[in-house]
């Protein structure tokens, strides 16, 4: 018998609370540097400016959906140490990998196909199972049909993880609170009843100061949502951050950071310790060269914000001015060589290979 068929007083003795009630704690997918996180039957908030690394955050949570590790690799001549390292200390709570469900409605098909394929499928070394990943693009369809499209998707594939991204193209109106609170209780009750986790993605409002979500939309979603996570970019050394900005439980207390290695993939970035303290490396022309060589990969040339997110990434460098200070040795040793091209600054290294195509993290 369904709940809208009882009485009042019935429906309400369901519902009661009472300290010997039997309910069972919060079941998490993940930990993330050992913090649970990601509850099942709940709402996650992600949230950011355009192209803030938001993607990037859904590919690693749908990676380390299924992923195991699988030991050492090279890549381009950069080792990583482990293909979980793309993983930036998220761990899935259970050996069973968990069933994902992504809901795409801004990106256009092969961009979604090349993510799953390319992204997902490098960061864990496996090409992505049919039977554990199942993915819609709803681009092309009316957003009036989206919503029962997704809440179909939810109840015949029974996820433990749904990112659905983004929730915004569901709605006519993101200002409407009726339609607000009407999407975000449907979202609530399927989360319930299925025991999945939703990740709903929502960008901030466009000024640059304002950090809350938009609309009637966003203010519902944050009302609701179990935890909030903030994505950023910092557009001069590309480095990307994730920061847990509300929860109902579990803290996190360190914001994540990465960077984009060769391939375009997540890496962890050191940006909480130094690795040289308060001090630069030692600046002879060996350990500078050094320094710049390893950080170009090969590549003869770099632009300037590409070439500081290396060295600073590759070095634990966290101050500005140790990393000009750097630079400006480079330069001064001949190690480098600055020109500039168009409306941009590029280095190169000298010698009989002048340049290679510049090498561009747009992220």
């Amino acid at each position: 018998m369904e709940m809208e068929e009882l009485s009042m007083i019935d429906q309400l003795a369901l519902l009661r609370i009472t300290a010997a009630s039997q309910i069972p704690p919060h079941e998490f997918l993940f930990t993330w540097n050992g913090t649970p996180c990601f509850a099942r039957g709940e709402l996650v908030a992600v949230t950011g400016k355009a192209k803030s690394g938001k993607t990037y955050l859904n590919s690693i949570l749908m990676s380390a959906a299924s992923a195991a590790s699988h030991g050492n690799r090279v890549v381009e001549g950069m080792k990583v140490e482990s293909l979980t390292d793309h993983f930036l200390g998220l761990t899935r709570m259970s050996e069973k990998p968990l069933r994902v469900v992504w809901i795409d409605t801004e990106q256009s098909e092969d961009t979604t196909c090349e993510i799953l394929r390319d992204r997902i499928g490098s960061m864990t070394g496996i090409m992505p199972d049919d039977n554990l990943y199942h993915v819609f693009n709803l681009r092309k369809i009316k957003w009036q049909d989206r919503m029962l499209m997704v809440l179909s998707a939810i109840a015949i594939c029974q996820p433990d993880l749904v990112i659905f991204d983004g929730i915004r193209d569901v709605v006519g109106d993101i200002n409407d609170y009726t339609e607000a609170q009407n999407t975000i209780g449907q979202l609530l009750r399927v989360a319930s009843e299925y025991h999945t986790c939703i990740v709903c993605v929502l960008h901030q409002n466009k000024a640059v100061e304002d950090k809350t979500l938009r609309g009637a939309l966003g203010t519902e979603l944050q009302n609701k949502s179990f935890e909030t996570y903030e994505c950023s970019k910092d557009q001069d050394t590309r480095i990307f951050t994730i920061r847990q900005t509300a929860t109902r439980k579990y803290d996190m207390p360190n914001k994540i950071q990465f960077c984009l290695d060769v391939n375009g993939l997540p890496v962890g970035c050191a940006a909480v310790e130094e690795k040289f303290g308060e001090e630069a490396p030692k600046s002879g022309q060996q350990d500078v060269g050094e320094i710049f060589r390893t950080a170009m990969m090969g590549h003869g040339e770099m632009r300037a914000g590409v070439l500081k997110a290396q060295v600073m990434m590759r070095n634990g460098l966290r101050s500005d001015s140790i990393y000009g200070g750097l630079l400006g040795s480079a330069l001064q040793q001949g190690v480098l060589i600055r020109r500039a091209v168009s409306d941009r600054e590029v280095y190169y290294q000298p010698g009989p290979k002048m340049y290679e195509p510049t090498l561009d993290f747009d992220g």
